[in-house]
């Protein structure tokens, strides 16, 4: 699917969306290719994007609320400030995928080695594929994450109980990916 194919689809969608369904058509992207695509802004809302390729896509600041991603190809895409909130990411692979600052909540992540926590001053997300845990806007292995939080929390102002709240979920981290 090209680029120009793509903005057409997204703009039926929006329309879709606009009208609640009245006029233009819900997107149904179901095995699209769309390797390398810039969908970043695009609005997606309640689309289809079952088993797409989206390897090394732009999706920075979409729309993808309530988007069935399941078995989708993530792998190295851009989602920088996405929100996927109530979205259906299960098997989807998301290797080498920039989730900085992606709004998570209530995603289905199985199977994706991603996990999610709400934390009381920030949320954090850690890809267990590329061993990257994000906390706020600090971003490191797991391994450093174990060593240095107590240290990384306080420069960053967290209190004595934020920073125990966030060391056990690190902790038990470590557990899941042994």
């Amino acid at each position: 699917m090209t680029q120009a194919e793509l903005n057409r689809v997204i703009e039926q969608h929006k329309v879709w969306l606009d009208t609640k369904g009245e006029e233009g058509k819900r997107a149904n992207l179901r095995n699209a290719e769309l390797m390398f695509a810039n969908l970043r802004n695009a609005e997606l809302m309640l689309a289809n994007l079952k088993h797409a390729n989206l390897k090394h896509s732009d999706l920075r600041y979409a729309d993808l609320r309530c988007v069935n991603l399941r078995g989708a190809n993530l792998t190295g895409a851009v989602l920088i400030d996405a929100d996927l909130e109530d979205a259906d990411l299960e098997g989807a692979n998301l290797e080498g995928a920039n989730l900085k600052y992606a709004y998570l909540t209530n995603v289905n992540l199985e199977g994706t080695g991603v996990y999610f926590f709400k934390g009381p001053k920030d949320d954090a997300i850690y890809n267990s594929k590329d061993d990257i845990l994000y906390i706020g806007c600090q971003v490191h292995s797991l391994e450093y994450w174990l060593k240095n939080y107590v240290d990384i929390g306080k420069e960053h102002r967290y209190t004595d109980e934020e920073i125990e709240v966030y060391g056990q979920w690190i902790k038990s981290l470590k557990e899941i990916s042994k």
